[in-house]
């Protein structure tokens, strides 16, 4: 008979359940699990993913080179943006000094690279950063 394990934390209480998830899980580090949760809906869309993707690989692009990449006059390429920059997984930045200064840029921000280093080490089994 194998021997049982003491839990090394309590259990949670009935409807503390995401509280205990804050505490045990982000500890004020990361934001919260409501946090945690938005930046995973966020990324539950293939054309937000694969914005997110493009923009871990060149750092910076321009609305107006993403709207080429998706290519879909039906796609509201301002409301997926806007969905990517309120999770904070990308952020809206001024033209570099060599762009057109009218053109909006994006920026892959700490919390999206995470996002993406994250995935690609399981799905590759290797470290981009190596």
């Amino acid at each position: 008979m194998a021997a049982e394990t003491e839990p090394t934390t309590a259990a949670p209480d009935e409807g503390e359940l995401e509280q205990y998830v804050d505490q045990r899980l982000f500890d004020d580090s990361m934001g919260a699990l409501a946090d945690h949760t938005a930046r995973k809906a966020a990324l539950g869309d293939e054309r937000r993913y694969a914005i997110l993707f493009l923009l871990w690989e060149r750092e910076e692009v321009a609305r107006k080179e993403l709207a080429v990449a998706i290519d879909d006059d039906r796609y509201d390429l301002s409301h997926h943006l806007g969905e990517l920059v309120d999770a904070g997984l990308i952020a809206r930045t001024g033209a570099p000094e060599d762009a057109d200064g009218r053109q909006t840029f994006y920026t892959i921000t700490h919390l999206g690279r995470q996002e993406i280093e994250s995935d690609y080490r399981s799905i590759t089994g290797f470290d981009h950063s190596q």
